[in-house]
């Protein structure tokens, strides 16, 4: 008597991120280690050159001490934080769904046995990766 796939690899649930095979693939394809340490660079050298341009030019507005400038330059790193993973998030994932449907991946994950759930997170947080 065979089993049912279900019973032979167990469902994986929507809010386990790290053990969502689709999110393991595109961490492991798209997080190299120098691919990662140029972004990293390039992240800080622009958050920080962010951060104390606006905390200079905050310094002396309206008697502001040094805590208040700190305070109002984390406000352009945000923004920063936010354009990177919205415009560029967004642009990865659809461009990675768009490649995957082309290579025929997208059909071959219908076939795993995962809610469909767990693969958009999967596809939402690995191809924003």
């Amino acid at each position: 008597m065979m089993k049912d796939e279900r019973e032979i690899q167990p469902l994986i649930p929507a809010w386990k991120i790290w053990a969502n095979p689709i999110v393991r693939r595109y961490a492991r394809s798209r997080l190299r280690p120098t691919t990662l340490g140029v972004w990293i660079l390039i992240y800080l050298m622009m958050a920080g050159f962010f951060y104390f341009f606006f905390r200079q030019s905050t310094l002396g507005r309206n008697g502001a001490d040094d805590i208040d400038a700190a305070r109002l330059a984390v406000i352009p790193v945000i923004f920063i934080q936010c354009i990177i993973l919205f415009m560029f998030g967004a642009g990865q994932a659809a461009g990675g769904m768009t490649g995957e449907s082309d290579e025929g991946v997208i059909d071959y994950q219908r076939l795993a046995p995962m809610t469909p759930l767990s693969k958009a997170v999967g596809f939402l947080f690995g191809l924003t990766i």
